[in-house]
């Protein structure tokens, strides 16, 4: 090939390239970016628009509130045809769908789901989260040795797991992580196995266990061994995101709690209670703050625990919730209704004294499964800047409010700007509390 004509082909594939990356590459990216169902609300505005070679395509029997534009050609209900702009108002609940192509050819499918969205009472409540009533954790094993120097682990080899909730030695209840060693000491001058009782996945187990005698020669004590690390079981503070008061179900937290080595914490016995705020642990760049709180524990029991969740705690309530900003239930938003700006939060700062303090969302992703990831936020209020120095350790659960509905909660904070921070959305948690009720329905049946 002549390398004039070598040069022009080189030309025609670069501008080619120019105009892909320009025009197709990034509605590609949005298309990308669509999720594969909508859930809207009746009456709620939603636009969609695309650029050649991509196009919408509407059916002519779909529902009422699906208009598109092609050009200045508008395409109404009753005609079909390949749309640049769709505007959806959906006046009724129902189902729908729009067809994205590609040069004519479908190449995605967002489904429409039209509905009316459970109202809540917002949270913003301090809660202190027990793993259990009584006992302790065991967070892990470490070797032990007797007076001749041979090394063992006896909880271990006895069949003690990490994760396991030990409620009890030799019959007598554990109440807190200070009881745990007088009893180990106590029990086991009596020369027998210590009974150790155990929770495990909700079930008791009670195990034999031999201590290693270890003698101090210097001072003549005599010390008893198991070699485990323990953990208290109250998991600390955090925030209580809503109240449906139909299903008289709680979320809070907005993510999952771990343990010691970022283990999956059991909380078949789990309960969740009032908590006082006493002070604020202010945060800085690469040092996160927190919420020091206190809570007397089962006089304080406001509600149990049945699930733990990448997005949340859910379970019970024992009585109703007040809230002194939202006496009445608001709505939940839909995902495709969070848009970036100006919102709110509920938390606590002191006492049990619920502040609403003002926030900006600065991006929304819009997720099409449950994710605990969905929005970033930036707190703008200049009162909990001051107090806190941002996101704090404690305000996980705290709800996000935007246009009079429940959009989400707080879930993480950033270690380098503690200003800002990540949400799960609302409809995420409402979906896993109506996940949650339907697992137990086919379970009790």
């Amino acid at each position: 090939m002549p390398p004039r004509y070598t040069k022009s082909l080189s030309l025609i594939l670069t501008i080619f390239l120019i105009l892909f990356l320009a025009v197709v590459l990034p509605q590609a990216i949005k298309i990308q970016l669509f999720p594969n169902s909508l859930r809207l609300v009746p009456g709620q505005n939603l636009r969609l628009s695309l650029k050649q070679p991509f196009s919408i395509y509407l059916t002519a029997d779909r529902p009422d509130g699906i208009n598109g534009l092609n050009g200045k050609k508008k395409i109404e209900k009753g005609q079909s045809g390949y749309c640049s702009e769709v505007m959806v108002c959906p006046e009724r609940e129902g189902t729908g769908f729009l067809e994205i192509r590609f040069l004519g050819v479908p190449i995605r499918r967002v489904n429409l789901l039209v509905m009316k969205m459970p109202e809540i009472v917002p949270g913003g409540h301090a809660i202190g989260v027990l793993v259990a009533k009584e006992g302790v954790i065991i967070s892990g094993h470490l070797p032990v040795r007797d007076d001749s120097g041979k090394e063992y682990y006896p909880a271990q080899e006895g069949g003690i797991k990490v994760g396991d909730l030990l409620i009890a030695i030799n019959g007598q209840t554990i109440h807190r992580l200070s009881d745990v060693e007088a009893l180990i000491q106590s029990e086991s001058q009596k020369g027998f196995p210590l009974t150790l009782t155990i929770i495990r996945e909700g079930k008791p187990l009670e195990l034999k266990i031999i201590p290693v005698k270890k003698v101090n020669p210097d001072r003549g004590l005599v010390t008893y061994l198991l070699g485990l690390y323990i953990e208290d079981p109250a998991a600390g503070v955090g925030t209580l995101t809503y109240y449906n008061p139909k299903s008289g179900r709680y979320g809070a937290l907005g993510h999952k709690i771990v343990g010691f080595g970022n283990r999956e914490v059991q909380l078949a016995n789990g309960r969740i209670v009032s908590a006082r705020i006493t002070g604020i642990n202010h945060s800085n760049r690469g040092e996160p703050g927190e919420k020091i709180g206190v809570f007397s524990g089962n006089a304080d029991i406001i509600g149990d625990i049945s699930a733990n969740t990448q997005i949340g705690i859910f379970g019970g309530l024992l009585n109703n919730l007040n809230n002194y900003w939202y006496p009445l239930p608001i709505p939940v938003s839909t995902i495709s209704e969070v848009r970036p700006g100006p919102a709110e939060i509920l938390t606590v700062l002191s006492g049990d004294e619920i502040g609403r303090f003002s926030i900006e969302i600065q991006k929304v992703y819009y997720q099409s499964n449950l994710r605990d990831k969905g929005m970033v936020i930036k707190v703008t209020d200049p009162e909990l800047l001051l107090k806190t120095g941002g996101i704090i350790q404690g305000m996980s659960g705290s709800p996000i409010i935007q246009n009079g509905k429940l959009v989400g909660a707080i879930t993480h904070v950033f270690v380098n700007d503690p200003t800002r921070g990540y949400g799960v959305f609302a409809e995420w948690m409402l979906q896993m509390e109506d996940n949650l009720i339907e697992m137990g329905r086919k379970f009790a049946s």
